[in-house]
């Protein structure tokens, strides 16, 4: 485009602004649009954020929605929000640090469409009727409650999920599948969820392998869908034996039974792994990790369906490790996808044919 061009370009847009604004003059002192043109004729707010609005949840308006509705907003029907907010012994009312009061109902909702959407915060405030500040001290005031109330469902739950005769149970489900050998109860595995880049430590939590700023878990897939136990978080840089050494999960596990885990892990007597040395490998190693591969892969679903069903989690730029409990946000992910699995099994368990406990039995003191 020539001098000339632009020039018309020019003159036709400010003619269209002077035609808007009678008053508008590019002589005007100063020289510059802004200066003929001030913050209080532009009407403008100084911090635009939407009005509070909305309805508060009740359990009369759970009721009123479609149940595909309630589902979209809370991944959970009407009367399933309110056995859960039974089931895990939420005080009701529940009350926040700065004295807001909400229902349990209306304090798991708020918590459940949190961790439902990794949009943005005040998306809850035009629709639940109280204000960003609000929602997110009930957000992070009741993971930490339901973390610390149910921490030790996934701390190796041996009066529960992980009791002698539900490994058993386990090993032989997981047999039944196709493993070679008939001790494998669950499956070990890491997972690295990025965070922001923190103002301090941020060596600590580099992860080199993923090239993230990272919190590390530990966790165990059982075969009918749950994660049996979880340790963490651990900073990013930590591997896979550190975070085994340090949740001292085979000493609480010495039964006759295994897990199953990477090549990482190496063997012992309470943990397997793939056979190494690719190359060097017989035809009937070869077959055997084939035959694990097969039935690991179904379990490997699990991380996955906790961010699928929670993207909040996955809203890394979201969690700052100074100032939000985020840590506690994954660990409280894993409760409640462990909650949507005893309501409706997910696909690992119809894969093993491992049916899970049902709510009341799993959120047990």
């Amino acid at each position: 485009m020539d001098a000339a061009a632009q020039s018309a370009q020019l003159a036709a847009y400010l003619a269209l602004l002077a035609a808007d604004d009678d008053e508008f003059d590019i002589g005007a002192p100063g020289g510059t649009l802004a200066a003929a043109t001030s913050a209080s004729d532009m009407d403008v707010p100084t911090n635009p954020r939407p009005e509070i609005s909305g309805i508060r949840i009740t359990k009369e308006w759970l009721h009123s929605l479609e149940s595909r509705e309630c589902l979209y907003r809370f991944r959970f029907y009407a009367e399933e929000l309110i056995d859960l907010a039974r089931a895990l012994r939420i005080p009701d009312p529940f009350k926040t640090s700065h004295g807001s009061v909400y229902t349990r109902l209306e304090a798991l909702c708020l918590l459940l469409a949190r961790f439902k959407s990794a949009g943005d915060l005040y998306d809850l405030t035009i629709s639940y009727d109280r204000s960003q500040a609000a929602i997110s001290m009930v957000v992070n005031e009741l993971s930490v409650y339901l973390d610390e109330r149910w921490q030790h469902l996934l701390d190796f739950d041996s009066d529960g999920i992980l009791a002698p005769a539900r490994l058993q149970e386990y090993a032989k489900a997981i047999h039944n599948a196709g493993a070679p050998v008939p001790s494998i109860w669950g499956f070990l595995d890491c997972t690295i969820r990025p965070i922001g880049r923190p103002s301090q430590f941020q060596r600590a939590v580099y992860n080199g392998y993923k090239k993230v700023h990272s919190l590390k878990f530990q966790a165990v897939k059982l075969p009918n869908g749950h994660v049996g136990h979880l340790y963490g978080p651990m900073e990013g840089r930590r591997n896979d034996n550190a975070l085994l050494a340090e949740s001292q999960l085979l000493q609480k596990e010495q039964r006759f039974f295994q897990l199953f885990g990477d090549p990482a892990y190496g063997l012992s007597a309470l943990l397997l792994s793939p056979f190494s040395n690719t190359g060097q490998r017989t035809q009937a190693e070869e077959e055997w990790n084939a035959e694990m591969s097969a039935v690991r892969i179904e379990v490997e679903h699990g991380f996955g369906d906790v961010v699928r069903h929670w993207p909040f989690l996955n809203a890394w730029w979201k969690h700052r490790l100074y100032a939000s409990p985020i840590g506690r946000y994954y660990r409280v992910g894993i409760l409640l996808t462990n909650a949507l699995n005893c309501l409706r099994p997910n696909q690992t368990a119809q894969f093993f044919n491992c049916e899970p406990p049902v709510l009341e039995e799993y959120f047990h003191t």
